[in-house]
């Protein structure tokens, strides 16, 4: 068994797509969770310092400032700076006192800008208006970002040795875990590959589970079922055509034999009359198992409207009959089919009546409720027994009791009544053997075989028809 390379194997493709989605996965995780963590910093940055600016608004006295300003509680670190319109700082807090004024805040505009006086700090500020007195001041509130710049620095630290090895966890969990779903698929493959013609009774293994590869196994342990049981058909086509054939081809070759071994006393039109009957049957043979081995494309060739009353009178004057044969069709039956065909089914029906009769054989054709025609062929012979209406529609079939052929009869080939079903189940249609006589015994006097076919009116509304099983 050889190994799959790896640029084609199912395991590799799959394991570096999810690799492929996990990281697309957990890096719009990490860029989402930085995002959130850092903006929920700023904005609890940015509501303390606008909280300070309060307390120091609150702190002014009739226009009195206090000297220093509060320090921002809770050990912030901030720094606070009253500033009147003229740029001078009023008041400030012990952190900045002596500085002139870090920021200034142009008219209609509520973001400071930095003066040469605050330097290239790195630090949140917040400007608020304010009425001190009969003075408007403004309010400068500040604080570093430093610790803003260590949390993004710690996080993208702990990230950048996290994150491989979770990659690297997470695709080795995938390899493990899609291994372990496709070993089934591999054990079925192994299996199949082993599988040849002549072993077409083995079957794969089904896991126990009820998902999309154990379905996969019961759907080819069923394929390899029908082509097992279509196999063993064949085998027993191939046997029964062979000895079929064997038949006729030995009594030809005796016959020759029997007149060359005494060319002065052999009766040779006897002997040349008899190779022409078993030459005949041959022939005959050889026709049908061609038909049956192109049943897939010749037992229904077309469609057309034909009057299936008509096909049976014609098919009744161009059979070299035994018997005499009734036909009692009083009305046309119309429906949608293959003529030739129809006709060959009409035809070996017949043949097998003539063969088997002792009288009479009679032809019925009628139109059943709902939409359906109906073809009866009833012949007085010995009858078929019940267990075996059904197998005589077997190929090379032929009832060796009752059903026995009589003097200056001839012999069928057994395919015969094969081949009429497998055109009746083309048609859509259905071809059964009963008594012909309702209330006789089981075993007869005679057979009656009772064609049904459906009545088409159109033949671009007809569902296609089903084509018959065959062996080849």
């Amino acid at each position: 068994m050889t190994r799959t390379a790896p640029s084609r194997s199912l395991r590799l493709r799959l394991t570096a797509l999810a690799t492929l989605v996990i990281t697309v996965t957990v890096a719009l995780a990490t860029a989402v969770l930085v995002f959130s963590v850092v903006h929920a910093v700023r904005s609890n940055v940015t509501t303390t310092l606008n909280a300070y600016a309060d307390s120091v608004s609150r702190s002014s006295t009739d226009g009195t400032w206090p000297r220093p300003l509060p320090p921002a509680p809770g050990g912030l670190g901030a720094w606070a700076q009253v500033v009147n319109h003229s740029g001078t700082v009023v008041a400030s807090t012990a952190n900045v006192a002596g500085q002139s004024a870090r920021y200034t805040l142009p008219t209609g505009s509520t973001t400071p800008h930095r003066t040469a006086a605050a330097g290239q700090a790195d630090e949140r500020v917040v400007a608020q208006r304010h009425v001190a007195g009969h003075t408007p001041v403004v309010i400068y509130v500040g604080g570093s970002t430093e610790l803003l710049s260590l949390l993004t620095s710690d996080i993208q630290g702990h990230l950048l040795y996290v994150l491989p090895l979770g990659l690297v966890g997470a695709v080795g969990v995938s390899w493990l875990l899609i291994g372990r779903t496709l070993r089934p698929v591999e054990r079925i493959r192994a299996e199949a590959a082993e599988i040849t013609a002549s072993d077409l009774h083995r079957r794969i293994p089904e896991p126990a589970s009820d998902d999309e590869i154990g379905r996969l196994a019961r759907t080819l342990n069923t394929m390899l079922a029908r082509l097992d049981a279509s196999a063993g058909r064949q085998r027993r086509f191939v046997a029964d055509a062979s000895h079929e054939l064997r038949t006729p081809l030995a009594a030809v070759r005796t016959s020759l034999e029997v007149g060359l071994a005494h060319p002065d006393r052999a009766p040779w039109p006897e002997l040349a009359q008899r190779a022409v009957s078993e030459t005949t049957r041959l022939q005959r043979l050889v026709d049908q198992l061609l038909l049956l081995a192109r049943a897939d494309d010749t037992l229904l060739t077309r469609l057309e409207p034909v009057d299936l009353a008509a096909l049976a009178a014609a098919a009744i004057d161009a059979a070299p009959a035994r018997i005499p044969v009734d036909l009692h069709a009083p009305d046309p039956v119309p429906l949608l089919g293959d003529p030739d065909q129809l006709t060959r089914l009409i035809r070996n029906l017949l043949d097998n009546a003539d063969r088997h009769a002792r009288l009479h054989v009679t032809v019925t054709v009628k139109a059943e409720d709902p939409g359906t025609a109906v073809l009866i062929v009833a012949d007085d012979g010995p009858g078929i027994p019940p267990e075996d209406r059904t197998r005589i529609f077997d190929r090379f079939v032929r009832l060796q009791t009752a059903r026995a052929r009589q003097p200056g009869q001839s012999t069928g080939t057994g395919l015969g009544l094969s081949i009429a079903q497998g055109i009746a189940t083309a048609h859509d249609g259905t071809l059964s053997v009963a008594p012909a006589h309702s209330g006789e015994a089981a075993n007869g006097p005679g057979a009656a075989f009772t064609l049904r076919l459906p009545i088409g009116t159109d033949p671009g509304h007809r569902p296609a028809p089903a084509q018959p099983k065959t062996d080849l």
